[in-house]
């Protein structure tokens, strides 16, 4: 009861605040206090760490089923912290009333995805070097059996990513396109290894750190391993 004993306690709101906020981390070290089981004081708390700190808030499930978004988060700087599935329903119900919006997983998706914004070229405007290696893609995708004829749109953009952890790619399946930063043009390298790694999205629907990315990506290395061996 000390928590909410000091909660009653209005010279120290302050102290009050880092306690709630300090116990929702505490879920993951396995000391949380009694109060924090019912859901007013833990709502409170997400709302208050929400405002402090810069969080995600996942549920267990979705720490298992969404590994890509989660990954994503944390690269991002924020604080993945584990919510149980009453806090989520508590965190959307204060929605749906009017009240904050909380960073759940479906937020930040929705703010990564937003993060992302295009100036596309032309191909005319490309330079003779960077033509040249774009003029290669159809090649680079066939040498993982992707024909011309199945081979996803590939466009050039100045920009990916607008945050401090830009990419050099990514399909866009709101465009059902493949981008890659112009940057990426400036070896052959750097742009089929962006290519090559866009299109085992493009053509599986595969997230990042996925058992199933990772079958795709080696099976893509043993078949351009396999041709040019045999060059």
């Amino acid at each position: 009861m000390k928590l909410i004993t000091a909660i009653i306690q209005p010279d120290k709101l302050d102290e009050v605040r880092e306690a709630l906020i300090d116990q929702v981390s505490a879920r993951a070290r396995g000391d949380q206090c009694d109060e924090m089981s019912w859901i007013e004081i833990g709502q409170l708390a997400l709302n208050l760490m929400h405002q402090k700190r810069q969080v995600a808030y996942v549920t267990e499930t979705e720490l298992q089923t969404r590994p890509d978004l989660v990954g994503r988060a944390k690269t991002d700087g924020y604080q993945v912290v584990v919510v149980s599935d009453k806090q989520k329903a508590k965190i959307e119900d204060q929605v749906r009333k009017g009240g904050s919006e909380l960073r759940t997983i479906e937020v930040y998706a929705r703010e990564y995805n937003d993060s992302f914004q295009y100036e596309f070229v032309d191909e005319q405007d490309l330079s003779r070097q960077e033509r040249k290696i774009h003029d290669l893609t159809p090649a680079l995708l066939e040498l993982v059996g992707i024909s011309r004829r199945r081979a996803p749109k590939v466009r050039i953009s100045e920009t990916t990513r607008l945050t401090s952890t830009d990419t050099d790619g990514v399909w866009d399946s709101s465009i059902n396109a493949i981008v890659i930063k112009r940057s990426a043009l400036r070896s052959l390298r750097s742009y089929a290894g962006t290519l090559l790694h866009e299109a085992a999205h493009a053509t599986t629907g595969a997230p990042d750190v996925s058992r199933m990315l990772e079958n795709v990506l080696t099976s893509y290395l043993g078949m351009t391993a396999e041709t040019a061996i045999q060059k």
